[in-house]
This record gives C-alpha cells, sequence and structure tokens, in this order.
C-alpha cells in the first residue's frame, strides 16, 4: 500500500523537510557545523524594510555554496517569453556594482538620484523603481 500523502497547509506557517533524516539541526537554523557537510543557507522571501515579524525566509542546507556555481550560458529559448524586457535581458549570474562616481559639478536631489531598477509602470499602477542617491 502506498505511504499516505501529508499536506502541509495553512497561511503563515512554518514548516520543515529533510530528504535524508536527521540533517536538519534541532532548536536552531544556523549551525557553525551542519551535519554531513551541508553548508546552511537563507533564501529571504522578504524586502529588507519590512517588520521582523512580517519576515519570510527559508533555511536551505545544500551540498555546496549557491555562490560556487560558474557562469551561466545563454541558450536558445524557442519560442518561450515572459515580461516585456524590451530594453534588456537580465543576467542570472551574480552581479555587485562600483560605488557610483561622485559627480563633477554641484547637483540637486533629483538631478543626484540614478535609477538602478523598474519594473511595471506607473500607467499600470504596479511595479516598482529602485534608486541611489
Amino acid at each position: 500500500m502506498a505511504e499516505e500523502n501529508k499536506y502541509q497547509s495553512g497561511f503563515g506557517n512554518h514548516f520543515s523537510s529533510e530528504a535524508v533524516a536527521g540533517v536538519l539541526p534541532e532548536g536552531r537554523n544556523s549551525p557553525q557545523k551542519v551535519s554531513h557537510g551541508l553548508y546552511a543557507e537563507q533564501l529571504s522571501g522578504t524586502a529588507f524594510t519590512a517588520p521582523r515579524h512580517e519576515n519570510l525566509r527559508s533555511w536551505l542546507y545544500r551540498i555546496r555554496p549557491s555562490v560556487t556555481h560558474g557562469t551561466f550560458q545563454r541558450v536558445d529559448e524557442g519560442e518561450f517569453r515572459s515580461g516585456p524586457l524590451k530594453d534588456s535581458v537580465p543576467s542570472p549570474n551574480q552581479l555587485r556594482w562600483d560605488p557610483l562616481a561622485l559627480p563633477d559639478h554641484p547637483v540637486n536631489f533629483i538631478q543626484g538620484v540614478k535609477t538602478l531598477l523598474v519594473t511595471g509602470s506607473p500607467q499600470s499602477l504596479s511595479g516598482l523603481a529602485i534608486h541611489l542617491y
């Protein structure tokens, strides 16, 4: 007889699962040494500005740290599409920015704002923009 399915239902609840019994640490979420030589990583699903009690996150225990992956290569996507992506194609690779250069002449607040990311549009009343000053 097949094992009965066990469903994890509910909103805002906390669940855990493990592929190998005894791998998850008991009573702590980020031990210095994880069993079986795994690496602990936290994946946050909440903006850093959210109140602590609203933070959503997942602890992942991985064979290798995610930062050790190589560079992803583009493949022919055929007819698969999503989003507008009209101006550029986002990179799945790890990215970082050097500090922004200081302006060589005086600027006011608006002139000093640098837009880093936009999604959606003001016309649709959805989306967001990330700016740096």
